[in-house]
């Protein structure tokens, strides 16, 4: 997955990753999801089945759906449980108001009191439970809970709170989302900001140098050139072999864009900038030799 140049907002390259699944789905194909325990239980089976039928990796579905109520066989079975419930109390809150104006100006209170108004305080929580089995040998490849909860208090002189439907339907949203990112890998874009610092580096280079970071804006792989050419001339500081790393690691040749973040962690980089990058460059490696894995699965079936 190369990378072509493009326009970027601030001085970023742009880089292809992945983050694998977390749980072990490699070798489940077709999936099926049962109708949850629950009062929408429906709703929600329906949701994440969408969501899983959509889940893609290298522009291919990494799931087939099947109806769990027809003949068809499958992989691996979704069941759960879903709780949704609101507990509303009443209580009392006090407020400052005014009982006595001045007859010649009416915005300047002359008394005030404290009086007792009547609140609601509403308690929404949605407890859901996910479960992924797989059918060979009944294993639980994933099970998961999930526990959310909003308490508001509602005045009648205080605005509308968020109502119970967008709440709930938020927080599947949310939970739902979170179970596509358990179940199956992801591949994305994203654009990582490059270092500026000029430290180490002589006049004629810190030219260049910033030169380089600006070219970013417009052709990302020219200012890739433009920092490897300064190492014919400059020992990489930390900030030069980090942007050279991200260059690397954005052409796709992983091996050597964790090279030259060592370079740079050698040399004083910071280090949460070096540890976030290769990370997210194990991240990827593990995604995509899952993938290749499954691909060779799919290409013996």
């Amino acid at each position: 997955m190369l990378v072509v140049a493009a326009p970027a907002a601030a001085e970023t390259l742009s880089i292809q990753s992945a983050d694998p699944a977390a749980a072990e789905t490699n070798d489940l194909f077709s999936l099926a999801v049962q109708s949850f325990d629950g009062g929408d239980g429906l709703v929600w089976a329906q949701a994440i089945e969408a969501e899983l039928g959509a889940a893609h990796f290298a522009g291919q579905p990494y799931f087939r759906m099947i109806a769990p109520e027809s003949d068809a066989r499958f992989d691996a079975l979704v069941t759960g449980t879903v709780r949704e419930a609101v507990e509303e109390t009443r209580v009392i809150e006090q407020r400052r108001r005014c009982v006595e104006y001045d007859p010649a100006d009416k915005k300047k209170c002359l008394k005030k009191v404290d009086v007792d108004i009547r609140c609601r305080r509403r308690l929404a929580t949605v407890a859901t439970t996910v479960r992924l089995v797989a059918i060979g040998d009944g294993s639980v490849r994933y099970s998961r809970p999930f526990n959310d909860r909003d308490e508001r208090t509602v005045c009648p002189d205080r605005s509308a709170p968020q109502s119970l439907e967008d709440y709930f339907a938020g927080v599947r949203r949310s939970q739902i989302a979170a179970i596509r990112r358990d179940l199956a890998p992801r591949d994305y874009r994203q654009d990582i900001r490059v270092d500026e610092s000029t430290k180490g580096l002589t006049k004629p280079a810190q030219a260049a140098f910033k030169a380089a970071v600006r070219l970013t804006k417009t052709d990302q792989v020219g200012a890739c050139g433009a920092w490897q050419a300064l190492t014919r001339d400059v020992e990489p500081t930390a900030a030069l072999a980090f942007n050279l790393g991200l260059c690397e690691e954005m052409q796709g040749d992983l091996d050597a864009a964790v090279d030259w973040y060592g370079d740079a962690q050698r040399q004083g980089a910071r280090s949460s900038t070096i540890s976030e990058a290769l990370a997210r460059v194990d991240r990827y490696r593990r995604a995509l030799g899952e993938w290749g894995a499954r691909k060779s699965v799919m290409g013996s079936d």
